[in-house]
């Protein structure tokens, strides 16, 4: 009895050296496994950092000094919270919070728009904030994505909706190590993984954006980089003089695991689907130009793609924004010059009414608006765009009948006294599959 007992302990620690070998080549290389700058929960700082003990407390045996699981008993995962209660409250906002995280020394985790556009008087400085609905006008609703991938990819509800994009125990930081500086080509790491890859065994389930086939200039010879915050000279992501988006992760490919022509997405913030996309379609995407597309550099240099496909990370955040929309603060060298806060009309018929035209503090970030081509008219400005022969080649004749899109006014010129018209009136994701508004 003694000789099968003793067998029956030495397959389960073979077993487990197997397994903990397989993982722990991915573990150490990421962010919550690297024994330099890895996780450390303060409770439990007796352990090594990068331990597994502190996420997981096997049986719940250590009691430590902090929430424990709402049922007072081990987790499903063994965690030492609830892996998921609400948009902020889950197991990962327990670390991934600016104030009272249980990171020793505190968690920084900055936005996109710091990382890789460089603008570093972005003030955000935790997954929490970006996540929380006070902080942000928009965000990436968890709810909404636990219910979405519940039942696809090996996921249930028992998941944690973070790991819908980020594999925790392989998940990079970008850059490593390096909360308060932009990302640089020697400082780079790779934080998502495609959820239409995941699988139940997280040391196979790969990082992506790392390899081969897996950058956007795998996914598109017509990328082009945007400059970085009050740069001229420095692109995205990574300040240097890259463009052709071979060293960006293809987060085209990443985002339409979810956000594609079919899927239907709820989304609890704006009290219906998302609208499906067809990204061979977008004018952003694949889609080919029509018309003269008026815009500024470096989309307007010589050497520039004929046509620009764009990430989606160059215009949005991926967690939460103070903008609708999840629209970055900060997008091809600077800052928009004000808060966009409507992304759709809610004009169905003409003539639209609708005076806001926030959307254009985006557009102008890439699109020349009124005053840079005559200096006499306002800024956020689009008559020139639309209207005028200046620009190129205009989907609008002056001669037009205004009142088909504005509602008042009769004047043919930047200073004409008609009503300004939201950009996302009309431009918005997949408009161009047979409902976008032409007159």
């Amino acid at each position: 009895m003694k000789k099968v007992i003793l067998l029956i302990l030495f397959v389960f620690l073979l077993t487990f050296f197997i397994v903990y070998t397989s993982q722990s080549g991915v573990y150490i290389s990421g962010a919550h496994g690297n024994s330099n700058y890895g996780v450390l929960r303060t409770s439990t700082s007796s352990f090594a950092r990068g331990n597994c003990m502190h996420c997981h407390e096997q049986h719940a045996s250590l009691d430590a000094e902090e929430p424990q699981p709402q049922n007072f008993a081990p987790s499903k995962y063994a965690l030492f919270y609830d892996n998921f209660i609400s948009q902020t409250d889950n197991f990962c906002l327990q670390c991934h919070t600016a104030l009272g995280s249980y990171q020793s020394g505190g968690l920084i985790n900055r936005s996109y728009s710091y990382r890789a556009g460089g603008y570093t008087l972005d003030t955000i400085q935790s997954i929490y904030e970006q996540f929380e609905p006070v902080s942000s006008l928009s965000y990436h609703d968890l709810n909404d994505i636990l219910n979405f991938i519940n039942g696809k990819w090996f996921y249930t509800l028992d998941s944690n909706p973070c790991i819908a994009c980020h594999n925790p125990h392989a998940a990079q930081g970008d850059p490593a190590n390096a909360p308060n500086s932009p990302k640089t080509s020697g400082s780079r790491g790779y934080p998502v993984s495609r959820p239409s890859q995941h699988i139940k065994d997280s040391a196979q389930w790969g990082l992506w954006g790392d390899g081969p086939g897996e950058k956007m200039s795998d996914y598109t010879t017509g990328y082009w980089a945007p400059y970085r915050y009050n740069s001229t000279t420095a692109y995205e992501p990574d300040g240097s003089t890259t463009q052709d988006g071979s060293n960006l992760t293809d987060f085209v490919s990443l985002c339409t695991d979810c956000h594609n022509a079919t899927n239907i997405i709820n989304s609890t913030p704006l009290g219906r689907n998302l609208l499906t996309i067809d990204w061979s379609l977008e004018k952003h995407g694949n889609g080919l130009f029509t018309i003269q597309r008026s815009v500024r550099a470096p989309y307007n240099s010589g050497t520039a793609p004929t046509n620009i496909n764009q990430s989606c990370l160059d215009c949005h955040e991926p967690h939460g924004s103070s903008n609708a929309g999840l629209i970055r603060v900060e997008v091809n060298s600077a800052v928009l010059a004000g808060q966009v806060t409507t992304i759709n009309s809610t004009d169905t018929t003409p003539p639209y009414t609708d005076t806001n035209k926030t959307g254009s503090y985006l557009c102008q970030r890439c699109h020349m608006d009124d005053y840079t081509f005559n200096a006499s008219c306002p800024q956020n400005g689009w008559y020139y765009v639309h209207h005028d022969a200046a620009s190129g080649d205009p989907p609008y004749s002056a001669l037009g009948i205004c009142t088909n899109c504005h509602n008042t006014g009769i004047g043919i010129d930047c200073n004409a006294p008609v009503s300004p018209i939201n950009c996302f009136t009309c431009h918005y994701h997949n408009s161009l599959s047979g409902t976008e508004r032409t007159f």
